[in-house]
């Protein structure tokens, strides 16, 4: 599932359900309304049943996604995620926009079960987490272009205007904010018109540490701070002078086969915190990058001394520069950088090449139009 997560990016290019580049609302209403969606039953958290399009739909602004409690992939991340956006939408959530979690696995997941996974993750008012029959959630999921088997379900929420029918599908794994601008985007248009928006300019200047940064701040933030305390996870400040390396590399490759061997760390982890680490299904270039983060990260630095050197700063005008670094061995990823093959110019060349690429995790997304393909 997780796997899938890079083919997402490209749905980013959301296309709408018309087929039509921005489509304003039907003049009649939307032809997705009551004779598409099955007016089917479903039992929410608190053991009230509910019908799916005259409760759930109709007139409403939604929010939708799928998850299942005993999944060790996707959802954990999905589930954090969707938190964060819930706090970003503040009120408007269970009074002008609605959330659903709808389960796929519905033999398991009892409304006392879901109420608990609820309730572990911290999700607030206004978000539902529904179950049902099995062909009945198989019949939402038809209509919600939903077909894939459970384990390979879409990592992704969908977001619609019932009334005018215009609906989104939007990456989990990616930037609380830019999903919260999307959605925006897609239930507001022309929110941002007129309002005024702060320059570049003024806009912070953090540390740029290279591709396992943006990783991080998309699969593992929701979960984890360094040195703001525990969150669904632990505080990963002093991770890499508590743990060893290979331990740390090899948890973020298979933290489900670590338990199964019954690591006693891996053990430990999965009893005192509320969530457990999903198997993010990294590929080894991948574990390579996010290891060169952490170990950036999570060393605090000495009273008097700037933190650990990053591979990138941005200076007064925002562009990226190359910043002042040591050849660090524990953070370099000698796959990419064969010193028999080629000199330090080089590797310079290859920084400042890094500099130019479109960081998300640092992007201002409110500014960035999206829109230009909508599903």
């Amino acid at each position: 599932m997780v796997k899938r997560l890079a083919t997402y990016a490209a749905l980013l290019l959301t296309v709408s359900m018309s087929g039509l580049i921005g489509a304003p609302a039907w003049a009649a209403g939307s032809p997705w309304g009551a004779d598409y969606f099955p007016n089917v039953p479903l039992v929410n958290q608190d053991g009230k049943k509910v019908m799916f399009y005259d409760d759930l739909l109709k007139d409403k602004k939604v929010m939708i996604d799928f998850i299942f409690s005993l999944c060790d992939q996707g959802c954990p991340l999905d589930t954090a995620n969707m938190v964060r956006v819930q706090k970003l939408l503040g009120s408007r959530v269970g009074t002008d926009i609605f959330m659903y979690s709808i389960t796929l696995d519905p033999e398991n997941d009892t409304p006392e079960k879901l109420k608990e996974y609820a309730k572990q993750y911290g999700a607030g008012p206004g978000w539902q987490f529904l179950t049902g029959t099995r062909a009945d959630i198989d019949a939402i999921r038809d209509k919600l272009g939903q077909r894939s088997s459970k384990e390979e379900h879409a990592n992704a929420v969908q977001v619609a205007d019932m009334a005018t029918g215009r609906w989104i599908r939007i990456p989990l794994a990616t930037d609380p904010r830019y999903i919260v601008t999307e959605i925006q985007n897609a239930l507001y248009p022309g929110w941002s018109v007129g309002k005024k928006l702060a320059s570049f300019a003024h806009a912070p200047k953090p540390n740029v540490f290279g591709p396992g940064q943006v990783m991080f701040a998309n699969r593992c933030a929701a979960c984890h701070t360094f040195g703001k305390g525990d969150m669904l996870g632990p505080d990963l400040m002093g991770l890499t002078e508590r743990r060893e390396l290979n331990w740390i590399a090899s948890y973020l490759t298979s933290p489900n086969e670590m338990r199964a061997r019954k690591d006693p760390i891996a053990l430990k982890l999965a009893k005192t915190h509320k969530v457990l680490m999903p198997n993010l299904n990294l590929t080894k270039k991948e574990v390579a990058e996010m290891m060169g983060y952490l170990v950036a990260k999570s060393v605090a630095p000495a009273k008097g001394e700037a933190a650990k050197q990053p591979l990138l700063t941005a200076d007064a005008s925002g562009a990226a520069k190359s910043g002042a670094m040591d050849h660090d061995h524990a953070q370099h990823d000698h796959s990419k950088h064969d010193h028999a093959q080629h000199g330090h110019a080089q590797h310079d060349q290859a920084r400042q090449d890094h500099a130019q690429q479109h960081d998300h995790a640092q992007h201002d997304h409110a500014q960035h139009d999206h829109g230009s393909a909508q599903k």
